[in-house]
């Protein structure tokens, strides 16, 4: 079972936190767009998923939209989402937990603070 499912379009930010988590004895899985996201929490759900919020495709779902179709799925609901992104407006901290984020990260954010978000969540790896 993977404990971790990163979903980012950014390769960058998917390398450095499969770095960061991995070292605390943390399974992880990556995702680039919202189908794999979706498809991945499917075929081996996840025990918390890193959500970006902008994908490349402009005309494609969201990151909230993808919150909330995991949200919606018997099968996928009661995994927490943590969602990373650098839009840090009220309204889209908003638009985040009213998707079904349990949590809201600002990019750029600290290793630590990534580290005791998922801590919180899932307890010591």
């Amino acid at each position: 079972m993977t404990d971790i499912l990163i979903a980012d379009d950014q390769r960058f930010i998917r390398d450095m936190v499969r770095i960061t988590l991995s070292t605390q004895g943390w399974t992880i899985a990556e995702a680039a767009t919202p189908d794999q996201t979706v498809d991945l929490a499917h075929r081996d759900p996840p025990r918390a998923v890193l959500l970006d919020v902008n994908f490349d495709d402009d005309k494609g779902p969201t990151g909230f939209d993808v919150c909330r179709l995991l949200k919606e799925d018997p099968a996928t609901k009661a995994i927490p989402v943590v969602m990373l992104t650098a839009r840090d407006s009220a309204s889209d901290r908003k638009a985040g937990l009213a998707a079904g984020a349990s949590h809201y990260l600002i990019k750029p954010f600290g290793p630590i603070d990534l580290i005791n978000t998922l801590r919180g969540i899932l307890g010591e790896p």
